[in-house]
């Protein structure tokens, strides 16, 4: 195991990874305005035949693998980018969608970057109202609601379970394993939790059915004020809800934040209160969440 995250970053199944390392890794002068088009660019994907529409950079799994390629010679760069281009291509348009089996979504503060703030620019760029509101606010209901720690999990395919099988839980398990023992569905999230950890904290592999053959995988364990198994009810609901309204075809923000700021982290710090600037959830703290329950 190379890592000890709860889930390790799944590669996605694309040919194009050395191709956005080339184009959009920052060099000395920052983000080119050709790197902040393409980041804030969505990619259109189908997962467990579901059409999916996600900006560029909240997938980590296409943006953070740079160590995998040699990008020294000419050969190497003319390739990648005839693989990025055939990438725009396929997933710059829900008709040519292509289908995947996985694909890790992250959500986090896009527009922060201490080594380059040229990256704010992303975020007036990007098409979903979702994804401006995280953007560059790093209390977003949203970052608060989706797993703890770092806001990350996976949309696949359950009919390609064994993609799992090389992925590895803190305890040394395998998450395929976990996956096999649940029986899915939409209502509440399901949870394996491994036999043995390094420490005393249960952690544990959740997963929800979303619609039809899409469901969500990421890692809960026992947390300040939320034990593991409350922590996979909120955090699944969230998730279910956040891809139906800000991942299909059409966003539903309306809908989607009304249920996001039920949703929210118990531990969650409260964020300052910037001059001009109201709270997304208009400053509520309910103590228990109602989830939304419809389709």
């Amino acid at each position: 195991m190379q890592s000890r995250r709860p889930i390790i970053s799944i590669l996605i199944v694309f040919p194009i990874v050395a191709a956005i390392v080339v184009t959009c890794w920052p060099t000395k002068k920052g983000y080119s305005d050709a790197d902040i088009t393409f980041l804030a660019s969505d990619a259109h994907v189908v997962v467990g035949d579901v059409p999916l529409t996600v900006p560029i950079i909240a997938l980590p799994g296409l943006l953070n693998q740079t160590q995998s390629f040699s990008l020294h010679t000419q050969t190497d760069r003319e390739a990648a980018t005839e693989r990025l281009a055939a990438f725009r291509k396929s997933t710059g348009s829900p008709e040519t969608a292509p289908t995947i089996d996985t694909l890790e979504i992250s959500l986090r503060t896009y527009g922060w970057n201490d080594f380059d703030i040229s990256i704010i620019r992303v975020c007036s760029r990007l098409t979903r109202q979702w994804s401006r509101s995280v953007c560059d606010d790093p209390w977003s209901p949203f970052q608060q609601a989706m797993p703890r720690g770092n806001n990350h999990f996976i949309l696949a395919d359950d009919r390609k379970l064994k993609v799992f099988n090389n992925h590895w839980t803190v305890g040394k398990e395998r998450v395929a394993d976990h996956l096999d023992e649940m029986r899915l569905n939409s209502e509440e999230a399901s949870t394996v939790c491994d036999a043995e950890t390094p420490s005393n904290r249960k952690f544990c592999t959740a997963a929800i059915r979303i619609k039809e053959h899409l469901i969500a995988v990421w890692t809960v364990w026992d947390g300040p004020g939320e034990p593991y198994s409350r922590q996979a009810e909120r955090e699944g609901h969230a998730i279910r809800q956040f891809v139906l309204h800000g991942l299909g075809p059409i966003e539903d923000f309306a809908r989607l934040l009304s249920v996001i700021c039920k949703l929210k982290d118990p531990a969650a710090p409260p964020g300052p209160y910037h001059v001009g600037r109201k709270d997304a959830c208009d400053r509520a703290s309910p103590s228990r969440f109602e989830p939304d329950r419809r389709p």
